[in-house]
């Protein structure tokens, strides 16, 4: 499933075929932002680099970087805990279910947290990211759907945040404009929290229990 998947993906990028045969260039991706000040401090790269391996065919990769996640899941950014989700589809689905819950659930939060309202986007990027296994494990999976959301509920709301939750701003449009002179820019603050945080578990379980009562 993960080489049908990542095969689709390829011939997704291939670039078109021309008239005479030929392959024309494909279009040149546009520059990458500048991010400055307190933006350029939202470091993203070793998480983008054990998200490569999650994603990796190759089990000598794929596995020790799954273990490294699993022995303190706490300390990584959600964009990883998604990927760790699919890396787990495959061999666990119950268990790659869950951590997919709670990759959003952090995710959402940290969404409602930052100020830029277009950095919230992320979360639907990180939910077209699903493999077609992980997919189908939570469809076939309704009548334990709601006790796995309520255990990654309680599993959020039990353990800290220990990665930098401003990675999210840097899929805002603000991020890549600002010269972030000013740090209260990037977050709402902490005294609302709390309730973005209850607002987040409440509209999750309401969403996953209306999945789960839909007829299949």
């Amino acid at each position: 499933m993960r080489a049908l998947t990542q095969a689709v993906l390829l011939a997704a990028l291939l670039p078109p075929v021309g008239a005479q045969g030929q392959k024309e260039p494909p279009p040149a991706p546009p520059p990458a932002p500048v991010y400055r000040g307190v933006y350029a401090a939202i470091d993203l790269k070793p998480s983008q680099d054990l998200m490569r391996r999650l994603a990796s065919n190759a089990s000598g990769t794929r596995w020790p970087a799954i273990r490294q996640v699993l022995k303190d899941p706490a300390s990584h950014m959600p964009p990883v805990l998604y990927a760790l989700a699919n890396a787990l589809a495959d061999d666990n689905t119950e268990q790659a279910v869950f951590w997919y819950h709670v990759a959003r659930l952090r995710a959402v939060y940290d969404a409602l947290r930052c100020r830029d309202v277009t950095s919230r986007h992320a979360v639907t990027l990180l939910g077209k990211q699903l493999s077609m296994t992980l997919r189908s494990a939570q469809f076939y999976q309704r009548g334990n759907l709601v006790l796995i959301a309520q255990r990654a509920v309680d599993w959020d709301a039990s353990h800290p945040r220990n990665y930098d939750h401003r990675w999210v701003a840097l899929f805002g449009e603000v991020a890549g404009k600002s010269p972030g002179t000013d740090p209260g820019e990037v977050t709402v603050p902490e005294s609302e929290w709390p309730a973005l945080l209850k607002r987040t578990h409440e509209a999750h379980l309401k969403a996953v229990a209306a999945f789960a009562n839909e007829k299949k």
